[in-house]
Formats: C-alpha cells, structure tokens, sequence
C-alpha cells in the first residue's frame, strides 16, 4: 500500500457514529443520483424498444417474406406456394412459419365505412399474441370443417363501426377486373395492442375466407412470417436468407425477398431511434452535474486540509504525491456515490420489471406500463464510462493541492 493511498484510507475513514463532512456528503448524494438516473434511463430505453419489437414480431414476425413489390407489406403480386421455397425456410434459425393472405377492403353499414386489411391464417398461426390482447369475446377457429366466417378486429375498428362480438359485417374488396366483391361474416373477437399501425386496420380470419377474393387463392399467397430462436441476430438472418432468395429465384424463378419488421416500419423504428439521444442527452447531463458536485467538493475539501498539505510538503512529500493523495480521497468519494446509485437504480428497475408500479397512457406511448430490460452489459459500460470520466476531470481540482505553499500552511501553527 502506498503512503499516498494510505493517507487518502485514513482521512476517509471515520469513528464509529462520525458524519461525514457536508460537502462529502453531497458529492456522494450527487453521484449516485446521476448513476440512478442513468441506470434507470438506459433500462428504460432499451425496454422501450424491445417491448415494441416484440409486439410488431409478436403481432407479424421477426422475418416477412413476400414479393419484393410489397416490401413485407401488402401488393397485388402473389407468391406462389412451392415446395421449394417452403423447404429453404423449413431450417435454422426458424422456429416456425406460417403463410398469409391478405386483402384490403372496408367494412361498410349504414352509417359508416371503415378501410381495413383482412388477413387470412392458417391453422399454424400462432395467436399467443393476439390471446395476450384479448379484450372480449374470443379468437378465431381456423383450419375448422365446415369454413368458419369468424374475423377478429380492434376495439377500435369495432367503436367506429359501433359493432361487438356475435354481430355480422359486411366487407366490400376489388376484385381484379374492377368488379366489386362482397361478403358476410361474423365478429368472434374484439383486441387492443395499444399499436395504431396494427389496431386501425389488422382483422384476422381463416385463409380460405380470402382466398375466395383471388383467381388463383388456393396456389399463392402474399407472403411467409417467420419466427426465430431467441437470441439470434434478425438483421443478419435477413440478409443470409436473401442471398438464397436470390439462387432460388435463378435455380426456380420464384421472386421472393425477406424483410425485417425495421424495413417495415422504419418511421416507427426511427422514433425508436430518437429515444437513444434522449438517453444519451440525460446521461451526459448526469455525468456533468455529478462532476460540478464532486469538483467543487474537492476542492472545499483541499482548502479545508491546506495546513495538512503544509505539513506533508515539509516533511518532504512530493508535490505529484500530494496531488494523488487527493485523487484517491476523490476517488473514495465516487466509488461510494457510484455504488449506492447503481445499487439503487437495479432496485428500481427490478420492482418496475416485476410489478409494473409506473403506470403509462396506452393511447400516447403505446405500452400500459413503463417498460424496462435488465439490461447487464450496458449498465456495467455506464457505470465504468461514467466513473473513469469523472475521475479524470477530478484530477484539476486535486492538482490546486500542489500549488498550496507549506510556509503559508503552517505559518500560524
């Protein structure tokens, strides 16, 4: 152990029931302040946009694939159903895949008329989603003999046509030769996922409800949603699964390409993004609050031990010695506010993680409840960033120790 470092332990340390000094106090308020906050704001933004994507992945898929007019979304042009292509996507990293037809039309009364996409699934559609966002009544029977006409809307396409569960619709479409096709069914369902993109306009139906609606239903489809192992990289499945898009198109002429729900959705991905130089904004400001409270309390802390500095200078410490002194002091400061505002950020954010006690409104943030991951790695990487700055700006108010004359420090003495 070094004399520096042991003076610094020394003049940290205190008798049993001895306070600290105010200014050591604050600092240490101020510091793990600034590491909750930050804590709390880096958990909340990745919860954010994790919750978002499970639900854009949960209510679609992480990979859509469909003609490259559509762009993952709706388009005249068909795939075609083929062996071959159900045989590329039938492997790792997917766990399942389901096809879907879809068409847009509106749902026409008396009084109202409402745009709206029919999806059709089949019988390997996963509803665990739309099971989780069930408002009233229930999901609906597919793949069943003889066909069901059951469809499952919003609560919000439900209020604008003034509908519920058990009552009939009906749904005008284009066919292809600019007719006008009709047809019955009946609502078995009503959900909220709280998301406009999916809540305005999404109804779901069995496949062969709208394969009535196209020439050649039975053999095509508008696309494939794929689901992946938890864990993998979607951005990276996408682009390996496009490369043998590509050979399959050359090898079978079969026009396929696969998107993520980021090529999807980029306006809403791209408010996501927003959300990160918000975190980044806070942290910095953080950061820097923290560094004014501890610089200042330094260097109180310096003009209140000037006769101690005197002293040690006289008895021959150098002055880069004494300047170390109090970096270490400082640096028992921060290690104290940084360990108290970590440990107090994680609580914070396991109790929000296990009991959601922060309430949001659904209708401007999506999400019922502020949404927060346990995010490990980033809060040990701000946790180190945030210290190892601090520590070096706090090494000017320790190097005025030096310039502290021992004849003026202990004149009086």
């Amino acid at each position: 152990m070094s004399n520096e470092f042991y003076i610094a332990k020394r003049l940290s340390s205190r008798k049993h029931g001895e306070r600290a000094g105010v200014m050591e106090r604050v600092a240490t308020i101020a510091t793990a302040i600034s590491l909750m906050v930050i804590v709390v704001t880096v958990s909340v933004v990745v919860g954010f946009k994790q919750s978002v994507d499970a639900m854009l992945s949960g209510a679609s898929a992480d990979i859509v694939v469909t003609a490259p007019q559509s762009m993952g979304t709706l388009s005249p042009v068909l795939l075609e159903r083929s062996s071959e292509l159900v045989k590329m996507l039938d492997k790792e990293p997917v766990v399942r895949f389901s096809p879907y037809l879809a068409k847009e039309g509106v749902i026409k009364s008396d009084d109202n008329i409402v745009g709206v996409v029919l999806k059709g699934v089949d019988s390997l559609y996963d509803f665990a989603f739309f099971e989780r966002y069930l408002v009233e009544g229930a999901l609906p029977r597919i793949g069943r003999e003889p066909r069901s006409r059951d469809v499952m809307l919003s609560v919000d396409v439900a209020q604008k046509m003034d509908i519920g569960v058990g009552e009939r619709i009906e749904m005008l479409f284009v066919d292809p030769d600019d007719g006008m096709l009709r047809d019955r069914f009946e609502v078995c369902g009503l959900y909220k996922t709280g998301l406009d993109v999916i809540d305005d306009a999404l109804i779901i139906s069995d496949i062969r409800n709208v394969e009535r609606f196209y020439p050649n239903g039975k053999s095509a489809v508008t696309g494939y949603e794929l689901w992946l192992s938890p864990d993998v990289d979607v951005e990276a499945s996408a682009k390996l699964l496009n490369q043998e898009l590509i050979g399959l198109y050359y090898d079978h002429e079969i026009n396929a390409e696969a998107f993520t729900m980021q090529t999807i959705y980029p306006n809403l991905f791209g408010w996501l993004a927003t959300h990160d130089v918000n975190a980044l904004f806070i942290s910095i400001i953080m950061i820097i609050v923290a560094l004014l409270n501890m610089a200042t309390a330094l260097l109180i802390i310096v003009l209140e031990r000037q006769t101690m500095i005197g002293e040690l200078r006289a008895m021959g410490m150098s002055r880069w010695s004494v300047v170390k002194v109090f970096v270490f002091r400082a640096m028992f400061i921060v290690m104290r506010g940084v360990g108290w505002g970590t440990l107090c950020g994680i609580v914070l954010v396991t109790v929000q993680h296990i009991f959601g006690v922060m309430p949001l409104p659904a209708e401007g943030y999506i999400l019922s409840t502020v949404p927060v991951a346990m995010c490990w790695r980033l809060w040990a990487l701000a946790v180190v960033v945030a210290t190892a700055v601090t520590m070096l700006v706090l090494i000017l108010p320790s190097l005025y120790a030096a310039r502290v004359s021992p004849a003026k420090a202990i004149r009086y003495e």
